[in-house]
C-alpha cells in the first residue's frame, strides 16, 4: 500500500501511496462516516469534508456504480462466488485483544473513532460479517468461521456491550438466544462494502472474488462507489478538503 521514495525536498525518504493503497481512500471516508454518526471521540477534529467539484460540505454515501442509486445491507443480494474459501483461511498468530499504546502513552484508540474497536481485530469483523450473511445465533456464526468459544463469546459480548448488536429470546424451553443487528451496526455496512470491493481488486486470487454481490434495487452486479451525497459524484482523493474545527469555524464566521 505503500512505497518509499526520495523527498523532493530536503533529503531523505518519505512513503507515498502506491495504486493499491490509493483505492482505499473509500474505506477512509467510510470509517470517518461511521465515527462522525456513531463515536463520542474526535480527536483529529476534522469538522467536515468538502466536495470541491460542487463545493458543498457533504457526508460520503455508497452508491451503485450502475444505476447511482443508494446502497444499503437491505438492498444487496449475495451468493458464494468462485474464490468462497474463507473457512479454509489459517488462524491469525495471536487471538487476543490488546490495547496498545503509543510511545507517548497516548492510547491508539485517542486517534480514531470508534471503528477500531470492530475493525481493529480479525474475529470481531468476521464475527459482524456473519450478520450480514444471515447468521444470528452462536453455532451458525461458530460453524461459519471455526471460532474457538471463548474467541466468539468475548466478541458477541463485546459487542452488545459497544450498542452493535442486542440479544433476544427466540425459545423458552430451554431458553435459546440470538443476536440482531442495530442501526449502528448496519451503518457499518459501507465500510465492509468497501474494504470488500477493495480486498476483490487486490487481494482475490485467480480463481475470483469470495462474494458475488448484486444490487437488488437494478439487477446488477454491484460496484459500490463513495459519491457525494449533495451533487452525487464520485469522490476522487483530490477533490475532497478535510476541514478541521478552526478552519472550519473561519470559513463559517461573519467579515468584520
Amino acid at each position: 500500500c505503500l512505497r518509499k521514495v526520495a523527498a523532493e525536498t530536503g533529503g531523505g525518504r518519505v512513503y507515498v501511496l502506491t495504486p493499491m493503497g490509493l483505492e482505499l481512500f473509500p474505506t477512509a471516508l467510510m470509517f470517518w462516516r461511521f465515527d462522525r454518526l456513531w463515536s463520542g471521540r474526535h480527536p483529529l477534529q476534522v469538522e467536515r469534508l468538502v466536495h470541491r467539484r460542487c463545493g458543498q460540505s457533504m457526508t460520503p454515501a455508497i452508491v451503485c456504480g450502475h444505476c447511482r442509486g443508494a446502497v444499503s445491507a437491505r438492498d444487496v443480494r449475495f451468493a458464494d462466488g468462485p474464490g468462497a474459501r474463507m473457512e479454509r483461511m489459517p488462524p491469525p498468530k495471536s487471538s487476543r485483544r490488546s490495547n496498545v499504546t503509543l510511545a507517548d502513552g497516548a492510547a491508539v484508540s485517542m486517534l480514531v473513532g470508534s471503528s477500531i474497536d470492530y475493525f481493529g481485530d480479525r474475529w470481531t469483523q468476521l464475527v459482524l460479517a456473519s450478520f450480514f450473511l444471515g447468521e444470528r445465533r452462536y453455532q451458525e456464526i461458530r460453524a461459519r468461521w471455526h471460532i474457538a468459544t471463548n474467541i466468539l463469546a468475548d466478541r458477541l459480548r463485546l459487542l452488545v456491550d459497544k450498542g452493535m448488536l442486542q440479544r433476544r429470546v427466540y425459545q423458552t424451553h430451554p431458553q435459546r438466544s440470538e443476536y440482531v443487528l442495530t442501526p449502528k451496526a448496519m451503518d457499518i455496512y459501507p465500510i465492509i462494502l468497501t474494504l470488500t470491493r477493495w480486498g476483490d481488486r487486490w487481494l482475490a486470487d485467480r480463481a475470483g472474488p469470495p462474494l458475488l454481490l448484486t444490487h437488488a434495487t437494478c439487477g446488477a452486479a454491484l460496484d459500490p462507489v463513495a459519491a457525494c451525497d449533495c451533487c452525487g459524484g464520485t469522490l476522487d482523493p483530490h477533490e475532497v478538503a478535510f476541514e478541521t474545527r478552526s478552519a472550519a469555524s473561519a470559513t463559517r464566521a461573519p467579515s468584520r
